[in-house]
C-alpha cells in the first residue's frame, strides 16, 4: 500500500473544491496520470444498461483512457470488469478503507483491480463504510475524470450525486437516453433536461468530445502550454461539437463577462476556438 499526499495529486483532483488530504493506494499509481472517464450508475443494473456499458468500454479499448468507478454492485462493477476484459486501466475509488472492501461480493474484482489497475481511498485503511462515506467519495470519482458517464440512474440514484460534483468541477457529463416512461432511467432524463448532459449512443461521441487519441499514437489530451490558466480552463469547458455562449462560459467559470469575451477573442485570434451563431467551439 502507498500513500499519496495532496501535493502529488493529479492537477484535476487538486483543483476540485474540498480535495482529500491524502489517498491510500493499492496497485499501479501511474494510472493516475492517464486521462480518465468516470462510469457510474445504479446498483440495480438492467440488461440494457449492462449491454451498453460493456459496448462503450469495448469501443474505448483502443484509446488512451482509464475507466474510473466506485466498485459498487451494478454499473460500477460492470464498468470495472469490462475495462479489465478489454485491457483498459481502471481505478476503483472506495467508500471504505482499502482493507475493508465493500461489498464483499466484489472482493475478487477488487483483487484483480489491485493487480492490473488501482484501488484508492481517502479513508483510513481499516475504516468500515457508512451511508456518508459513499457519497463523499463520489467527488473523487468525478474529480479524477475528464468527464462522467451516467449509464442508468433512477431519480434518487447516488450516481446523480457524482454528476452534481462533475458539474461543480466544470466537467462534462454524458448519459444514456432511454424510454420516457422508465423510472429506472428517470435520473438520466433529469440530467439531460436540467444539467445539460450530453446524450450518447456509443463511445464515438465521448471520443470526439474529449479529443481522445488511439493508444498506438502515444498521445494524450494536450492543452498548449503557452496559454494562461484562465484560457486553459475555457478550452477545457468548450467542446468540438456543442457550442457555448460567452454568458455560459462566464457563469460556468465564475469570471466576469467582459474578461470572458477578452479571453475568447484571444483564443479565436490564435486559432483555438471558433464562433458559430453566437456559440464558441474548440477547433
Amino acid at each position: 500500500m502507498q500513500i499519496i499526499f495532496k501535493k502529488h495529486f493529479p492537477n484535476q483532483l487538486k483543483e476540485i473544491p474540498n480535495p482529500p488530504e491524502k489517498l491510500y493506494c493499492r496497485g499501479d499509481i501511474k494510472i493516475l496520470k492517464t486521462p480518465s472517464l468516470a462510469i457510474v450508475g445504479t446498483r440495480k443494473i438492467s440488461n440494457y444498461a449492462k449491454h451498453i456499458t460493456e459496448k462503450i468500454v469495448e469501443e474505448l479499448s483502443n484509446y488512451n483512457i482509464a475507466i474510473i468507478s466506485g466498485l459498487a454492485q451494478g454499473v460500477d462493477a460492470v464498468a470495472h470488469a469490462a475495462a479489465l476484459k478489454n485491457n483498459l486501466k481502471t481505478i476503483a475509488v472506495l467508500g471504505s478503507g482499502i482493507n475493508k472492501i465493500w461489498p464483499r461480493s466484489n472482493l475478487n474484482l477488487a483483487e484483480e483491480i489491485s493487480k492490473k489497475g488501482l484501488l484508492i481511498s481517502e479513508f483510513e485503511p481499516d475504516q468500515h463504510p457508512t451511508k456518508f462515506t459513499f457519497p463523499q467519495r463520489n467527488r473523487i470519482v468525478s474529480g479524477l475524470s475528464l468527464a462522467t458517464l451516467v449509464i442508468q440512474a433512477p431519480e434518487s440514484s447516488g450516481a446523480l450525486i457524482t454528476a452534481r460534483y462533475a458539474l461543480e468541477q466544470n466537467r462534462q457529463i454524458f448519459t444514456i437516453p432511454a424510454d420516457l416512461d422508465r423510472k429506472d432511467f428517470s435520473g438520466n432524463l433529469k440530467l439531460i433536461q436540467k444539467s445539460g448532459a450530453y446524450p450518447i449512443s456509443s463511445a464515438k461521441e465521448i471520443i470526439e468530445e474529449l479529443n481522445l487519441t488511439k493508444t498506438k499514437d502515444s498521445q494524450q489530451l494536450v492543452i498548449p502550454l503557452s496559454l494562461t490558466s484562465e484560457q486553459q480552463n475555457i478550452l477545457n469547458l468548450l467542446s468540438y461539437s456543442r457550442g457555448k455562449t460567452a454568458d455560459e462560459v462566464s457563469k460556468n467559470l465564475k469570471i466576469s463577462i467582459s474578461e470572458t469575451l477578452i479571453q475568447l477573442s484571444l483564443l479565436e485570434i490564435r486559432g483555438f476556438v471558433t464562433i458559430e451563431y453566437g456559440r464558441y467551439l474548440r477547433v
